[in-house]
Order: C-alpha cells, then structure tokens, then sequence
C-alpha cells in the first residue's frame, strides 16, 4: 500500500512481476455506463431527426421540381396548339399532378389616349397551378405569365395561304 491507502505500483506473485492498477482505474460504474448510454441515445435520436427532415425536404424539392417541369411543359403549349382564349380549363398530367389554367384578358393603360383595340397584340394573363399530393398534405404551385397574341394572325395566315 502507499501513502493514499491504495495498492499500485509492483505486484509479486508465483515469481512473476506485474503491474497493479489503482482501485479507481479498473473499470466504469453502472452510472457512468448509463449516463454514456443515456448521451449516445440522445445524440442518435438527434442525428435520426435531422435525417428525416432531410429527407423529407429532398422529396418536397423533388416534387415541387416535377410540378414545375410540369407547368413549363403546358405554358409552352398555351396558345400554340390552339389560339388564345379568356377561360378556365382543368385536367390531369398523371395520376399524381392535376392543373388548372386560367386565361384573362390583360388590360394596359395608354395615357396618350390611344385606343387598346388599335394594339398589335392582345395580352393575356395566364395562371397555372399545378396540384398535387393527398387529402392530409395538399400541395400548390402557382405559375402566371403574361402571353401576346398577335391580333391579325388569321389574316396573315390567309394571305400567306392565298399568294
């Protein structure tokens, strides 16, 4: 024994010479282990929390990227497959994403009193909103754009016919 009343240092026995831990260092208490358990489940559930609402932003992301592949795929379409028209249609891309499109008439203010009828163009303002997910978690995107629409295309189109 030493000073402090615990037994390290040299140790003989049978011959044999071997090193003698202090009392203290042979090993953790139950709570020490608890306490390092208790901590590691903590920080694991943590870890698991951050991962899921990981994950669960990548599908968000993903899904909000295909609605808006969607709505780009459709707004080229508008006014090139049919001529342009004030209304509202709805429909389906999939089993997954519905839309609804609406058409308006866009009115600009002219101070120098000229006429919108005299215009080149008409404007529409179009609206698409894609929607998408179940009853518990219902999701949108909302898409506008404003389209002009050549007012005289029928009659170049029946000129170009004609020549």
């Amino acid at each position: 024994m030493n000073r402090t009343g615990t037994s390290h240092g040299l140790c003989r026995t049978a011959g044999l010479t071997l090193w003698r831990l202090p009392d203290r260092s042979r090993g953790f208490t139950l709570v020490e282990v608890m306490a390092a358990f208790a901590l590691f489940a903590i920080i694991f559930a943590v870890v698991l929390q951050i991962l899921s609402t990981a994950l669960s932003n990548t599908r968000s992301s993903a899904e909000f990227t295909d609605a808006a592949l969607w709505a780009q795929s459709k707004l080229e379409s508008v006014g090139v497959e049919e001529p342009l028209e004030p209304g509202r249609w709805t429909g389906s891309f999939n089993d997954t994403y519905d839309w609804e499109l609406t058409v308006e008439p866009y009115m600009v203010s002219d101070e120098r009193g000229i006429d919108p009828d005299d215009f080149p163009v008409s404007l529409y303002w179009v609206t698409l909103e894609i929607m998408w997910g179940d009853e518990n978690r219902q999701r949108e995107a909302v898409f506008d754009t404003l389209r002009a629409v050549d007012v005289h295309w029928e009659e170049r189109m029946l000129e170009m016919q004609g020549r």
